[in-house]
């Protein structure tokens, strides 16, 4: 049943009527596709690893594919086939009956496949390999991989362009030091015939966290959505809302520049956590989900434009903007041609537009939404039970809701993405004096492992994140908020490593682990190779020089560069170096050591 949703809904909706859907299995929707020519849409429900048939009138069809893993991304191919990636570090390519959603064929791929297309060029499919680290030619005919080009750090999303003989791949994360100027994600070019990169974009000095990529029809232009982190002031400006911005960078594809980047937020509030980005079909609009402040951003593309064009050709469009440089730190230069639509739920990710409608979906409420093309008519209808019925769920949802915050500039997720990760740059929070940055530390395992922060300020993860939503979020109210936050932490666990070889250690890695044994097992011990205390150590400087460090844990510290306080070192190797071994190792003995470290 469709329900029109009135302007007065609770932006929350009660949690106690969604549990209650009579025995309803949650549904938590984050994708959402076209189904061909019928009219009816592909939704996917994360929770029960499945891909649903949905109507156009907001029905459950019954027609549904049951998945090895949450799907990441589909595509369909002239044969009506739907071809989906699903996630994990053994994942799957399943290929799927374009009428009932029958499973064809199922193909394992590489470490966390996430996003797919089919190049009419090649005839073949490709897919974004993100723990790879690497871009993959799959064969239609006999599905097997037949090329594999080393793209960024964590590929995420892709497009094509130039007649299909280039794509443009999203990398989430910077690949480089803390410690380096810019630090920033890249976008790689790849030319599908030679299956190489053939140029590197990078993008604005603290941009971290790249969710996704979409194109105009023509092909001129492609849009990233991303944070921009203003990681050189200290974490009390988010009040002046200068600490964590949201922002869409512009890419030329005809000269392969960036063009620029344009701040999302207002002066008076965020447009925290961009999830997805879509143009529509006329190529009138750009659809950007912001997960955080639970509403659909539209940005008039056609004036977008006018105003970049003018800006570079010297005129002063803003009364904040200088010039072109100064774009993406003007809060205003959306101002008129942007828009804001509350879905009524939390946390849209999903977007999809046709020339009538856009569509989302709520993922931690479970509604499915349809604004007109003007975004002035809502309707919805309730999937499942909301994903935030459970505690561990509702933290979920506050660690990613920035509603709860000053402003809406943040969540927990802003500095802390990817499943309560790390985005790879040094903040100067508060807790130890001013002037001393630290690196972003995974929270993964923080709960079973205090002390917490760098230098084992506080005590436990509990105190850890209470200080968190009062000093940074800078909420009023944790009571609620932090126990369900605490729950969701707790329920995280590390994704194997892709060093592993079939699950177990390779032979460098097993020499590697008797240098460990000798020389670091002292201090990184047990489960969770810690000791769980702090020391002083030789390679501190300026204000920390003497602090006591905290021994981290290094299950999954594969996927936690850069390394030591300060984020100094991006490869293992390079961390080594500086905080190895008493007893020197050769060089061969080095990159045993680092191919066993990262294989935990």
């Amino acid at each position: 049943m469709i329900m029109k949703i009135n302007w007065t809904y609770i932006a929350c909706l009660s949690l106690a009527f969604l549990a209650g859907c009579n025995g309803q299995e949650v549904f938590a929707p984050d994708h959402i596709w076209s189904n061909g020519e019928s009219g009816n849409l592909l939704v996917t429900n994360r929770d029960k690893k499945e891909v649903c048939l949905i109507d156009a009138n907001f029905n459950k069809t019954g027609i549904k594919a049951a998945l090895p893993s949450p799907a990441n991304d589909l595509v369909q191919t002239p044969d009506r086939h739907i071809w989906v990636v699903c996630d994990g570090a053994g994942g799957s390519l399943c290929e799927l009956d374009g009428k009932d959603l029958s499973v064809l064929s199922e193909t394992k791929l590489g470490h966390t496949p996430s996003a797919v297309l089919f190049n009419p060029q090649t005839g073949s499919l490709w897919t974004t390999q993100r723990f790879n680290n690497e871009l993959w030619e799959v064969s239609l005919e006999t599905k097997e991989v037949t090329n594999r080009i080393t793209v960024g750090r964590e590929p995420v999303d892709m497009v094509a362009f130039a007649n299909d003989s280039l794509l443009l791949v999203a990398n989430n994360l910077p690949e480089m030091s803390s410690l380096a100027y810019p630090i920033a994600c890249q976008l790689d070019i790849v030319d599908v015939n030679s299956k190489k990169v053939v140029k590197r974009l990078q993008l604005p000095n603290g941009s971290t966290d790249v969710k996704a990529l979409a194109t105009d029809s023509k092909g001129d232009y492609a849009y990233a959505v991303h944070l921009l982190a203003r990681y050189q002031l200290p974490t009390n400006q988010v009040d002046r809302g200068w600490m964590s911005t949201n922002v869409l960078s512009v890419i030329n594809l005809h000269s392969q520049e960036v063009e620029n980047t344009v701040l999302l937020d207002t002066p008076q509030k965020g447009a925290s956590n961009p999830w997805n980005v879509v143009v529509s079909p006329d190529d009138s609009k750009i659809w950007i989900s912001l997960s955080g402040t639970h509403e659909l951003a539209s940005v008039d593309r056609i004036s977008l434009h006018d105003r970049l064009a003018r800006v570079k050709a010297g005129e002063k469009v803003t009364p904040s903007t200088k010039d072109a440089t100064h774009v993406q730190d003007d809060a205003g230069f959306l101002y008129g041609i942007r828009n804001f639509y509350k879905t009524k739920g939390k946390g849209p990710r999903a977007l999809y537009v046709t020339p009538e409608k856009v569509y989302t979906a709520n993922y931690y409420t479970g509604e499915m939404v349809a604004f007109n093309a003007g975004g002035k008519e809502m309707t919805a209808t309730v999937l499942g039970s909301p994903l935030a019925s459970t505690q561990k769920g509702k933290g979920d949802m506050y660690f990613h809701d920035a509603s709860i915050g000053f402003q809406e500039w943040q969540s927990c997720a802003s500095c802390h993405p990817n499943d309560a990760r790390m985005d790879g740059l040094n903040w100067d929070l508060m807790n130890d004096g001013m002037g001393n940055p630290k690196n972003t530390k995974t929270l993964v395992l923080s709960h079973q492992t205090p002390p917490c922060m760098i230098s084992g300020i506080r005590k436990d993860a509990e105190t850890a994140v209470i200080s968190g939503i009062k000093y940074i979020l800078f909420a009023a109210n944790t009571e609620e908020i932090a126990p369900a936050i605490d729950t969701y932490l707790k329920s995280l666990s590390p994704v194997p490593s892709p060093y592993l070889v079939n699950g177990n250690l390779s032979e460098a890695a097993q020499r590697g682990k008797e240098h460990f044994e000798k020389d670091c097992a002292s201090c990184h011990a047990g489960t969770y190779y810690t000791d769980m205390k702090q020391y002083k150590v030789s390679w501190t400087n300026g204000a920390d020089k003497n602090t006591k460090m905290d021994v981290p844990a290094l299950n999954e510290v594969w996927r936690t560069a850069p390394y030591l306080y300060d984020g100094r070192s991006y490869t293992m190797q390079e961390m080594l170096k500086v905080h190895g071994p008493v007893e020197a190792l050769t060089e061969n003995e080095l990159n045993d050591l680092a191919e066993y470290v990262l294989s935990l």
